[in-house]
């Protein structure tokens, strides 16, 4: 389970849901696009909701670890249309600069990989 944290909002969902919907927010970023998104979660009193974001260029979405993680919810169709959503925007896969292996820390006098 992961929580995301947006507008001072905590949203308990599973791991595959949150990252979907943070990679959906980049994407809609590079865009310059806003949407609202029904994110399945689990309410307070651990039943099954959803609760409805916007999210635009200037979000700040925040994705971390919950606490509970016996609760891990099936949502394959939510994730895969939201990831198909997010590639409706030219771009094939998510940029994940923290776990690409061709960006490497370097002196500056190397060039940067082509992008697109």
């Amino acid at each position: 389970m992961k929580t995301i944290r947006y507008d001072n909002t905590a949203i308990l969902t599973s791991d595959d849901v949150a990252d979907a919907v943070i990679e959906y927010a980049a994407a809609l970023s590079g865009g310059d696009r806003a949407d609202t998104v029904a994110v399945p979660s689990v309410a307070h009193d651990g039943t099954m909701t959803t609760t409805k974001i916007l999210i635009g260029p200037s979000s700040e979405v925040v994705v971390e670890d919950a606490e509970e993680d016996e609760l891990e919810l099936e949502n394959g169709e939510f994730v895969a249309r939201l990831r198909a959503a997010a590639r409706t925007f030219g771009h094939d896969t998510v940029i994940h600069a923290d776990t690409r292996s061709d960006l490497t820390e370097g002196d500056d006098e190397t060039e940067p990989p082509a992008v697109g």
